[in-house]
C-alpha cells in the first residue's frame, strides 16, 4: 500500500465563482486557465488581475493553484505564452500544466524552479513514457484516462515524479491528445482548446453494404464517478485526484468537491471501508448536479463496452421523477405521477424521443387539492408553462434542483466557510510589552511585539477569559484559532485596543507571508527560443536536398509486393511481424526500397507492447533502417536494443507544432518527425531547419481522426470477432462516412476522415521550405492505385511540366469521392 497522507484533491475552475466554490468546499488545489493557451478556451477563464487575486486568496487558505497552458503553441505565439507565464509566476502559481513539448522545453529553461505538469493531452500511459518526462524535467504527469487501477499503481510505484488521475467528470472517448475530429471536420482544434465535441453527436454505424448496425450517440461516454472505490484509487499511489469540469457550473464544482472531500477525509483517516457507508443522498446529489445516464467506473475498472456509454442522450440527464399522465395543449400543463420530489424553481425536461427535449423551470405545482411548494413520491401533480411535442408516457427528469443549487451557491457567496486553523500564544508580563505569536499548520510562525508596556492594574485586572475573547475575534479573515495559550501575570492591565491591535497585526503578517511566499522575479526577456538552426530561405543547402517520398501503411499485408509501390521509404506496421517469418520480408523489400522503417502505433498497451518487447531486437538484426513511433515512451524500448544508431522518427501523434518541439525531440535522440496535421504552410515554412533532423509532412491519405480504447461494434453487438472484418463506417447526420478500423491486436479503434487528404500545391518547393519527407498514407487503396499516386507525386517533386495533365484523371477521381486540403491553407483556430 502506498502512503496516503498527502493525497491532493484537485478541482476545476472555469470562473471566479467556480474558484470560490472549489476552495470553500475543501479542494487542496485548483486548476484554471488564462484567456489564452488553455484547453478550455470557451470557459470564462482568468485575466492577469483576477488570476493574481485568486492566487492570493488560495494561498492564504493553503490551496495550490495550477495554471493550465495545455494547448499546442505556434512559434509566433511562444514568446507571448512565456510572457503570460512570467506574469503568472510572478503572482505565485504553484505549477503549470502543459501539452506542447516545445513549450515545456522553454518553460524548463526560463522557469527552472516552477513545477512542470504533463497534461493528459500528452497521452502518457506507461512507465517508459513517464521516464521520458522525467528526463525533460517534468515534476508531475496526468496519466491517460484509459489506464486501469493496476496500470496506475504500476506507474506510480516505478517513477520518481508525481502521478495524477481523473476521479470524476466527463470522459473523452478518444485518447486525449489523439483526437483531430473537431479540427479536421470544423477547424476547431481540441489541441488548441476549441473542441466542438463532435463525439457528442448522433452517428450510425454501418457496414460496407450500408446496413445500419446502430443509430444513436455512439461516441458519447457517461461521466466518470469513482466514489464507490475511491480508496482503491488512493491506494494506487497517485498524488492528485482530479475532478473534471472547467466548462461546468460553479454549483457542479461546489457539490462534487464537497462530496469527494468528505470521503477522501474518511480514507485518509483510515476508514478503509468507506464505500460501505456512502450516503445515498451524496450519490443522488452527484447525479443531480450532472450525469449522462448515470455514471461509469471508466477504464479504471476496465469498463470499455456499452456500460461506458450514454447512447440515448449526450447531455445532462438529471434525475428521473415520473411519467407524463396527460398533457393539456391549451394550458400547456402536464400531469404526472411523481416518483421523486419536485419543488418550485426546479428545472425539468420531458423526454419525447426528439433531439431537443421540452423543458421549463417549475413556477407552480398543483395536486388534486392545493398549490404546493414541493410534492413527493406517489402524488399526482400538474405543472404548467411547458410547450412542445409531449405525449402520455413520456419520461420526466428533474435536470436541476433549486434546493441543491441554493446550498451550493451559499458556499461561493463571499463567506469564508473553509477556515484556516491557527494557534496563538500571548505573553503579558508586568513591565514589558505584550508579545503575540501566531502559527499555522504548515509551521509558519509570526511574532508581534506590542507598543505599550504592561502596567499594574488599578481597578479591574485582565483575565484570561477576556483576552481569549478578544483574540478569537478573527471575523472578516480566513483564520480561526483552534488553540490559544495565554501566559498572564496576575494583577496586570493592558488596554483592550492593544490586544486587538496585536491580533490584527499578527494575522496581517501571517496573511501577507502566505500571499507572497511563492512570488518570483519577472524574467521579462525571452530570446533564442529554439535551438540552433538555419532560418528557412533560398539557401543552397536546401536547394540541394532531395525530397524523400514515403508510404505509410495502415493495412497489414503479408505480401512483399503490397509494400513495394515505388516510394523511397516505407513504414511497415509492427503488427505484421507477430509472425516471425514476416521479418524476412524486410531484406527483400529493401532490394526495391531505399529505406524500411517499422511503425509503432501511438498506443502500445497490452498485446502491442508484447510485440514491441519481443520483436524489436529481431527487427534491428533484420536490417530495418529505423522506427517511427507515435509515443515518446517507445523511445525507451528502442534504446534498449538499438546499438547501431538506428533512426527514430516521431509520428503525427506527437503533435509537433513549433521549432522548440523539434529541438526537444532532437535532444531526446530523434532523427526526425512528422509535423502536426494542424500546421498551415506559413507555420511550416517558418520552422527553423535543424541540420541532420528530418521534417516530414503528410500530403495524401485518410487522416486518422481519433484513437480510442472503445469499440462501437462490440458495444452494439458484443465481442464476436467481427473487428477482424473490414468495411465499417460511422455516418454522421450530413451523410459523411468515417472509416472505422478496429484493431483486434488490442481491441483498439481508429476512426479516419471520410474525405481523403489531397494536397498537390507547390510540391516541388517543399524542399526549399525545409521539408525532407512527403508521406502518403494508404488505408484501403489497391496496389495499382497506390503506385499511380506515388508516380503522380514523384512527377510533382521533379517539377515535370506535364505532371498535372498526366495525372488529371487520377486527381479528378480522388476529388469526386470527396477530398480535403487539410489545414495547409487555412490552419486551425
Amino acid at each position: 500500500m502506498h502512503i496516503k497522507s498527502k493525497v491532493e484533491l484537485l478541482a476545476p475552475c472555469g470562473s471566479r465563482e467556480s474558484f470560490l466554490a472549489a476552495v470553500e468546499n475543501g479542494a487542496d488545489a485548483v486548476y484554471l486557465g488564462g484567456k489564452d493557451f488553455s484547453a478550455r478556451q470557451f470557459a470564462e477563464n482568468f485575466d492577469n488581475d483576477l488570476l493574481r487575486q485568486s492566487i492570493e486568496y488560495a494561498h492564504i487558505r493553503d490551496v495550490n493553484v495550477y495554471l493550465t497552458m495545455n494547448t499546442l503553441i505556434s512559434d509566433k505565439e511562444l514568446k507571448r505564452a512565456l510572457n503570460f507565464l512570467d506574469e503568472a509566476c510572478y503572482s505565485g502559481i504553484d505549477g503549470v500544466i502543459v501539452q506542447d513539448l516545445g513549450f515545456a522545453r522553454e518553460v524548463r529553461r526560463f522557469f527552472p524552479q516552477l513545477s512542470l505538469h504533463a497534461s493528459t493531452q500528452m497521452t502518457v500511459y506507461n512507465v517508459e513514457g513517464v521516464r521520458i518526462l522525467e528526463e525533460l524535467g517534468f515534476n508531475r504527469v496526468v496519466l491517460a484516462r484509459e489506464l486501469s487501477l493496476e496500470e496506475t499503481d504500476n506507474i506510480s510505484r516505478n517513477t520518481s515524479i508525481e502521478t495524477e488521475v481523473f476521479v470524476h467528470g466527463a470522459l473523452c472517448i478518444s485518447y486525449s491528445g489523439q483526437c483531430l475530429m473537431s479540427s479536421i471536420i470544423g477547424g476547431r482544434s481540441g489541441n488548441r482548446g476549441r473542441c466542438a465535441q463532435p463525439c457528442r453527436l448522433n452517428y450510425q454505424l454501418i457496414d460496407k453494404n450500408d446496413k445500419v448496425l446502430g443509430n444513436s450517440y455512439l461516441l458519447s461516454p457517461k461521466d466518470l464517478c469513482t466514489l464507490n472505490f475511491l480508496n482503491e484509487v488512493v491506494n494506487s499511489g497517485v498524488k492528485s485526484l482530479k475532478i473534471e469540469g472547467r466548462m461546468k457550473s460553479p454549483e457542479y464544482v461546489a457539490v462534487t468537491v464537497r462530496i469527494y472531500r468528505k470521503y477522501l477525509n474518511k480514507i485518509l483517516k483510515g476508514e478503509e471501508n468507506h464505500q460501505d457507508c456512502i450516503d445515498e443522498d451524496d450519490l443522488k446529489d452527484l447525479a443531480q448536479i450532472f450525469n449522462r445516464g448515470g455514471f461509469t467506473e471508466g477504464h479504471l475498472k476496465r469498463r470499455t463496452g456499452k456500460s461506458l456509454m450514454s447512447f440515448e442522450k449526450p447531455k445532462n440527464w438529471g434525475i428521473y421523477i415520473g411519467d407524463v399522465i396527460s398533457y393539456n395543449r391549451h394550458s400547456n400543463t402536464i400531469t404526472l405521477n411523481l416518483k421523486d420530489n419536485i419543488s418550485i424553481g426546479d428545472g425539468i425536461e420531458i423526454w419525447n424521443g426528439e433531439d431537443e427535449s421540452p423543458g421549463t423551470i417549475v413556477t407552480s405545482i398543483k395536486n388534486r387539492k392545493r398549490d404546493v411548494k414541493s410534492s413527493y413520491t406517489g402524488e399526482l401533480v400538474s405543472i404548467g408553462s411547458i410547450r412542445g411535442n409531449i405525449s402520455k408516457g413520456d419520461k420526466v427528469f428533474r435536470t436541476s434542483s433549486s434546493r441543491l443549487n441554493k446550498e451550493a451557491q451559499e458556499t461561493f457567496s463571499g463567506k469564508d466557510i473553509c477556515k484556516v486553523y491557527i494557534e496563538g500564544e500571548i505573553n503579558i508580563l508586568h513591565g514589558q510589552p505584550a508579545i503575540f505569536t501566531v502559527k499555522d499548520n504548515l509551521g509558519n510562525e509570526h511574532k508581534v511585539v506590542g507598543s505599550q508596556i504592561v502596567q499594574k492594574a488599578i481597578n479591574r485586572p485582565l483575565t484570561k477569559e477576556r483576552i481569549e475573547e478578544q483574540l478569537k475575534k478573527t471575523g472578516g479573515t480566513a483564520f480561526e484559532f483552534k488553540k490559544i495559550e495565554i501566559n498572564l501575570e496576575e494583577g496586570v492591565s493592558l488596554p483592550i485596543s492593544e490586544i486587538n491591535n496585536l491580533r490584527r497585526e499578527a494575522i496581517k503578517k501571517l496573511e501577507h507571508y502566505k500571499k507572497n511566499k511563492y512570488k518570483r522575479v519577472l524574467v521579462k526577456e525571452f530570446d533564442n527560443l529554439s535551438c540552433e538552426g538555419e532560418d528557412i530561405g533560398d539557401k543552397e543547402i536546401l536547394k540541394e536536398r532531395e525530397l524523400v517520398i514515403a508510404a505509410y501503411f495502415y493495412r497489414a499485408d503479408e505480401k512483399e509486393e503490397y509494400y513495394c509501390v515505388g516510394t523511397d521509404r516505407v513504414y511497415l506496421p509492427i503488427k505484421i511481424f507477430q509472425d516471425e517469418k514476416n521479418i524476412k520480408m524486410i531484406s527483400n523489400i529493401k532490394k526495391r526500397v531505399k529505406e524500411v522503417f517499422v511503425s509503432i502505433p501511438p498506443i502500445t498497451r497490452g498485446n502491442y507492447q508484447g510485440i514491441v518487447n519481443s520483436k524489436l531486437k529481431a527487427l534491428v538484426n533484420a536490417g530495418v533502417d529505423g522506427f517511427i513511433i507515435g509515443n515518446t515512451g517507445a523511445l525507451k524500448d528502442i534504446q534498449k536494443v538499438n546499438k547501431e544508431n538506428i533512426k527514430v522518427m516521431g509520428d503525427y501523434s506527437l503533435n509537433i507544432f513549433n521549432g522548440s518541439s523539434i529541438c526537444a525531440l532532437k535532444d531526446l535522440g530523434f532523427s526526425g518527425t512528422v509535423l502536426s496535421y494542424e500546421m498551415n504552410l506559413n507555420q511550416i515554412k517558418n520552422i527553423k531547419d535543424i541540420p541532420g533532423f528530418q521534417k516530414e509532412i503528410v500530403v495524401y491519405g485518410k487522416i486518422p481522426l481519433m484513437t480510442s480504447q472503445y469499440c462501437p461494434l462490440s458495444a452494439l453487438e458484443g465481442c464476436k470477432g467481427r473487428c477482424r472484418e473490414e468495411g465499417f463506417y460511422l455516418k454522421d447526420r450530413k451523410g459523411m462516412k468515417f472509416p472505422v478500423i478496429m484493431d483486434d491486436t488490442d481491441c483498439r479503434t481508429t476512426i479516419f476522415n471520410g474525405q481523403v487528404l489531397l494536397f498537390t500545391e507547390n510540391i516541388d518547393k517543399m524542399s526549399l521550405w525545409g521539408i525532407d519527407v512527403l508521406r502518403l498514407i494508404f488505408t484501403d487503396e489497391e496496389p495499382l492505385k497506390m503506385r499511380n499516386i506515388v508516380s503522380m507525386y514523384r512527377d510533382m517533386v521533379q517539377n515535370k511540366t506535364d505532371a498535372f495533365s498526366k495525372h488529371q484523371s487520377l486527381i479528378e477521381g480522388i476529388k469526386k469521392k470527396g477530398f480535403t486540403k487539410g489545414h495547409f491553407l487555412r490552419g486551425v483556430l
